[in-house]
């Protein structure tokens, strides 16, 4: 999915982004952002950028996400969303977002594609490579240190054994996925910029 974060990134949270079913405060947070809404994960993503933004001042970290890798042929994995810290280039925290309507689905996709990862990273951490539609450069010695590789869902999640959940329900997802397309198709909200 091609992300064009630092978008996000200049728009300004210093608060904590609680919608909490409030369909109409997550559209004014994302209706400028200029993603490409077509892809099922991309709302609940950026939902969980914007949930966690308050917890990780943008002077000190970098969130980013949409980090595909491979060890030189074709994609293994992505990453949904990771917490870099500014000082010393490190992850301290990766995020795998899934707001599906099977938790139990959801939740066992996630903890799989987190084991394939770690797998990687601890098997061919010279071949993997990192790719990211927003800049962020990044190789294995990035993940060198302990970080929480955590898995969230949306609102409902907790109880089914997810680590964190969105504000927002599946329903209420779809609703504002529905609503931010309509508004890119008609002109009023912001694009996906074109390469």
């Amino acid at each position: 999915m091609i992300l064009r974060f630092t978008l996000f990134l200049t728009l300004v949270f210093v608060t904590h982004q609680s919608f909490a079913g409030d369909i109409q405060a997550a559209f004014q947070s994302l209706q400028n952002v200029g993603e490409n809404w077509e892809p099922d994960g991309a709302v609940c993503e950026q939902l969980a950028r914007l949930k966690i933004r308050a917890a990780y001042p943008e002077n000190q970290y970098t969130i980013t996400g949409d980090i595909e890798y491979d060890t030189g042929a074709l994609t293994i994995g992505e990453l949904d969303v990771i917490v870099i810290e500014k000082s010393s280039n490190r992850v301290i925290l990766v995020q795998e977002v899934k707001c599906w309507k099977n938790f139990a689905g959801g939740l066992e996709k996630a903890q799989s594609q987190k084991l394939r990862f770690l797998w990687h990273l601890g098997k061919t951490p010279q071949a993997m490579r990192f790719t990211s539609y927003d800049g962020t450069k990044l190789t294995a010695a990035n993940f060198a240190s302990s970080f929480p590789f955590v898995f969230v869902s949306q609102a409902g999640g907790v109880a089914k054994g997810f680590d964190e959940e969105l504000d927002l329900n599946l329903s209420e997802i779809k609703q504002l996925r529905m609503q931010l397309l309509k508004c890119q198709d008609q002109g009023h909200c912001k694009k996906p910029d074109q390469e």
